[in-house]
């Protein structure tokens, strides 16, 4: 009897959840998780009076590049994206070199295991803890450095904060990577280094690919260290758009068309590499 209200029940739930019930609710997520960039991309095409109108207006009628063309005269765009990009890319070449060198050695050096669990407990550590906690110390670093306003520094926040993601993401690679392939190379004479570069490290690639992906991700969206350790010349995008609110009011056009110039960048490497990302977080999921 238990069986047959059990079978019941979970006849009567895939009636509701029959097919074009699945289909509504997916157009409805889907509706809600591109509304907001719809939003964002009218915006940026609006006029003025269009941006600024009550009620607000949906379909615009009237579509200008006026806004584009401000950001790159007005607000210093192309200083800001060249600015985002070295920090980016910098943090993100630092952060996946240094944390695949670490999660390296704690799987294959000769450290004692439990030294190896120690240093990976205080890596996850590292992470949890959010970044505001130590703003003030690093402020009083960065100035003491001389580095205030240098994208050094930012580089150097970014790979800090990023590298205990990176270092137990790869962890997880590492520990899968057959062994029997860095025997066999040992054998053939190769040391420790000449086994990360040209044997092990290969065969995580897809590993690296997600973890490197998500660094930029985070190192080109990070704001935080970015407002304050910033003054003028070393500015990225997200200190640039924080600019539109000013006291008297919020510039709509200008914002929304810098936040679109901010999420392409990130879409188009998303979009040109997805294979490989999907790769290595369904890999990364199977060895969890």
């Amino acid at each position: 009897m238990k069986a047959k209200s059990k079978r019941a029940r979970q006849g009567y739930l895939s009636n509701f959840l029959g097919l074009p019930t699945r289909i509504i609710v997916l157009l409805i997520l889907f509706a809600v998780i591109l509304f907001p960039f719809y939003w964002l991309v009218t915006n940026a095409f609006k006029v003025e009076q269009e941006y600024f109108s009550k009620p607000p207006i949906i379909f615009p009628s009237i579509l200008t590049t006026q806004n584009f063309i401000d950001i790159v005269q007005k607000y210093e765009l192309l200083k800001g994206l060249i600015n985002s990009i070295l920090i980016a890319s910098g943090a993100t070449f630092m952060t996946v070199l240094f944390g695949s060198l670490a999660s390296y050695s704690l799987i294959n050096g000769m450290l004692p295991r439990k030294i190896k669990g120690v240093f990976a407990g205080w890596f996850l550590v590292q992470k949890m803890y959010p970044a505001i906690v130590v703003a003030v110390p690093v402020f009083y670093i960065i100035r003491t450095l001389r580095l205030m306003d240098n994208i050094m520094a930012l580089v150097l926040m970014n790979t800090s904060f990023n590298l205990p993601l990176v270092i137990l993401l790869m962890i997880g690679f590492y520990q899968e990577a057959p062994f029997e392939v860095e025997e066999q190379s040992m054998l053939d004479g190769c040391n420790l280094p000449q086994r990360y570069f040209y044997i092990t490290t290969p065969m995580v690639k897809s590993g690296l690919i997600a973890t490197g992906m998500l660094t930029f991700v985070f190192s080109w969206n990070e704001f935080l260290y970015a407002v304050i350790l910033t003054v003028h010349k070393s500015k990225p995008l997200t200190v640039l758009i924080a600019g539109f609110i000013t006291d008297k009011s919020l510039i709509w056009g200008p914002m929304a068309a810098m936040g679109c110039v901010v999420v392409f960048p990130v879409l188009l490497i998303m979009w040109l590499m997805q294979r490989d990302f999907i790769s290595g977080i369904s890999a990364g999921a199977l060895k969890g």
